[in-house]
C-alpha cells in the first residue's frame, strides 16, 4: 500500500489495474485523454489508441465477451460516436467486466457542447456511477467491474471536467486479475436479430429491477446526517461544492446515480426542512424527484448553462438568477510558429468560405485570422463542404481536416464526396500528431500509444484509394507553392485534396 498524489483519470487508471483489468480503448479528447495515456504505463496492459471511438468500443466490447475485463473511455460527445455499438452492449450484456468512462465538460473548456451524459443511462437501460473526487473515481471503477459482471451489463462511469484533472492523495493497493472464462459460442446471447434480441429486452427489464434493489442498498449512495433544517440531494463535484458551503447540513450522496434510489429518496426527504436538488448542467435529479411527489427547491434554470462552483453555491441556495461575467481570460490562439497560421493566411487571402473541423485550427475562426466559417464535429470539415457546395455551387467553398481527424472520420465523407460527384478541395492539415488533445499518435504518425513503431498509413495514397481526382502533398510554409495549388485547384471542375504536411511546432520538445 502506498499514497500517491493523483489526477481523477490518473485514479481510474491505477483503479482499473488494480481490478484486473487487462484491455483499454480510446480516442484521445479532452478531459478524458490522460486515462489511456496512465493505463500505457502498466506494461502489462493491452492499450490502444483507436481510429474513432466506435471502433474503440467494439474492441473493448469484444475483448469483455471474449472473457477478459476492459474499459473504453472517451469525453462526452465521442461517446455520440460510439452510440450505435453503446446500445446493443446493453442486450448482449458482457462476460468478464465492462466499463464505460464517459467525462463530460460543463463549461466547454474544450468541446462544441455541454451535453449531459447521465441521460444516456435511462436511453441505454444501464446502471451508471458518478464519483465525486479522484479518490472515489479509484474506488467507483473497481465497483464498476464488479456489478458489471454480476448483472452482465457494461457500466457507465460518468466524471466531469473538475473531476478528471483535480489532485488528490490516493492509497494504491496490489492487482488482481480473476481468472478468465471459457470462451464459448453463444449465439442467442451475442446475435442481435430481432428474435434474440427481442429475448434479450425481457432480461433487460428484469436487470434493472434487480438493479434497482441494488441502488437501495448501495455504500454508493449514502445519507449523511447533519442538520435537518437543510438537506440536498446531490452527486459528481456538486457534492464537494455543497460540502464546502454547509458542512453541517444533511445530506443524501448518490454515487450511483441509475437506477434511481426512490426509498432512500423518500427517506431521506422525510426528516428535511428544508430539501434541496443541486446538481451540476440538465436537471436530471431533479425531474426525477418531482415525479416521486416530494416538495423541493432547485437551481434557476440560468445555472444550466455552464461549469457550476463552490461561489456559485450560496447564489443556487437563495433562489436567484445566474449573473454572466465576461471572461477575463486571454482568448486562446495556436501557437507562435504553428503550421496552420500559414495554412489559414493564404485561405484567407484567397477569400475562401472554409468548412471547418475539430482540431487546434479551429482557433482559425478568432481574429486576426478569422478565416474558418463552420465547426460541427469531428469529419464534418469534408461533408459540410459538399453540402454547401449543393446550395451555393458557384460560391469559393473549401473544407479543412486534421490528420487524425480525417482517420476518424473523415474518410468516409471523402468517399461519399467522390461517389457523388462532388467537387472542390479538401485540405487535409497534417501536422504529424492529434495536437489538440496533447500530442497522441494515430496510424498516420507510424507509432503506437507506446510510442512502439507500427505500420504507417500513408494519407495521400489512401486519398488516391478513395478516387479523389487529385492528391498534392505541399508544405504551408511555401506561401508561393501553396496559393498558386489552390488557386489553380478552386478552378477546376475537380475533387482535389491538398495535404498541407508540416509537423507540429511542440514535436520539436
Amino acid at each position: 500500500m502506498n499514497k500517491l498524489l493523483l489526477s481523477g483519470n490518473e485514479a481510474l487508471a491505477y483503479g482499473a489495474y488494480e481490478a484486473g483489468l487487462q484491455v483499454a480503448c480510446a480516442y484521445p479528447g479532452t478531459p478524458s485523454t490522460e486515462i489511456l495515456e496512465s493505463l500505457a504505463k502498466f506494461k502489462d496492459l493491452d492499450v490502444q489508441w483507436s481510429v474513432n471511438e466506435k471502433v474503440a468500443f467494439e474492441v473493448a466490447l469484444g475483448a469483455a465477451v471474449g472473457g477478459v475485463r476492459s474499459l473504453f473511455a472517451c469525453k462526452h460527445v465521442g461517446l455520440n460516436v460510439a452510440m450505435d455499438p453503446l446500445m446493443t452492449s446493453s442486450y448482449t450484456g458482457i462476460q468478464a467486466g465492462f466499463v464505460v468512462i464517459v467525462c463530460d465538460d460543463p463549461g466547454m473548456h474544450s468541446s462544441q457542447n455541454e451535453q449531459d451524459t447521465r441521460w444516456v443511462s435511462i436511453y441505454a437501460k444501464l446502471p451508471l456511477l458518478e464519483p465525486s473526487s479522484p479518490r472515489e473515481a479509484k474506488e467507483y471503477v473497481k465497483e464498476a467491474f464488479k456489478i458489471s459482471e454480476r448483472y452482465d451489463t457494461p457500466v457507465l462511469l460518468r466524471m466531469t471536467t473538475r473531476i478528471s484533472h483535480t489532485k488528490e492523495d490516493v492509497t494504491c493497493g496490489e492487482r488482481k486479475v480473476p481468472e478468465q472464462p471459457a470462451f464459448e459460442k453463444r449465439i442467442s446471447k451475442y446475435v442481435m436479430v430481432p428474435g434474440n434480441a427481442y429475448a434479450r429486452h425481457i432480461l433487460i427489464e428484469k436487470r434493472l429491477k434487480k438493479l434497482k434493489s441494488l441502488s437501495e442498498r448501495t455504500r454508493l449512495n449514502r445519507i449523511e446526517k447533519g442538520d435537518k433544517k437543510v438537506g440536498f440531494i446531490t452527486s459528481s463535484i456538486t457534492y464537494q461544492y455543497l460540502k464546502e458551503n454547509y458542512p453541517d447540513a444533511s445530506y443524501l450522496k448518490l454515487g450511483m446515480t441509475y437506477p434511481f434510489c426512490d426509498d432512500k429518496i423518500r427517506e431521506f426527504a422525510k426528516g428535511i426542512k428544508k430539501l434541496y436538488v443541486v446538481e451540476e448542467l440538465d436537471p436530471f435529479l431533479e425531474e426525477h424527484v418531482k415525479t416521486l411527489g416530494i416538495k423541493f427547491s432547485a437551481k434557476d434554470p440560468s445555472f444550466r448553462i455552464g461549469e457550476l462552483t463552490p461561489e456559485s453555491m450560496p447564489a443556487i441556495v437563495a433562489g436567484k438568477v445566474k449573473r454572466e461575467k465576461k471572461s477575463a481570460k486571454r482568448k486562446p490562439r495556436m501557437c507562435p510558429g504553428c503550421p496552420h497560421l500559414h495554412t489559414f493566411s493564404i485561405l484567407k487571402k484567397l477569400d475562401f468560405f472554409v468548412a471547418g473541423d475539430i482540431g487546434c485550427y479551429t482557433l482559425a475562426c478568432l481574429p486576426p485570422i478569422a478565416a474558418l466559417h463552420s465547426c460541427i464535429c469531428m469529419g464534418a470539415g469534408v461533408t459540410f463542404n459538399e453540402g454547401w457546395r449543393k446550395a451555393v455551387p458557384k460560391a469559393k467553398i473549401v473544407g479543412v481536416v486534421g490528420d487524425s481527424t480525417f482517420i476518424h472520420s473523415g474518410i468516409t465523407g471523402l468517399i461519399n464526396a467522390v461517389y457523388n460527384k462532388a467537387k472542390g478541395i479538401i485540405f487535409i492539415l497534417d501536422n504529424s500528431t492529434t495536437a489538440m488533445t496533447g500530442g497522441q499518435q494515430h496510424p498516420a504518425t507510424g507509432l503506437t500509444i507506446r510510442n512502439e513503431p507500427t505500420k504507417k498509413l500513408i494519407l495521400e495514397d489512401l486519398c488516391r484509394a478513395c478516387g479523389a481526382d487529385n492528391v498534392d502533398v505541399v508544405d504551408p510554409k511555401n506561401h508561393a507553392e501553396f496559393e498558386k495549388l489552390a488557386r489553380n485547384r478552386i478552378k477546376e471542375d475537380a475533387l482535389s485534396v491538398i495535404i498541407s504536411r508540416h509537423p507540429c511546432q511542440l514535436l520539436k520538445r
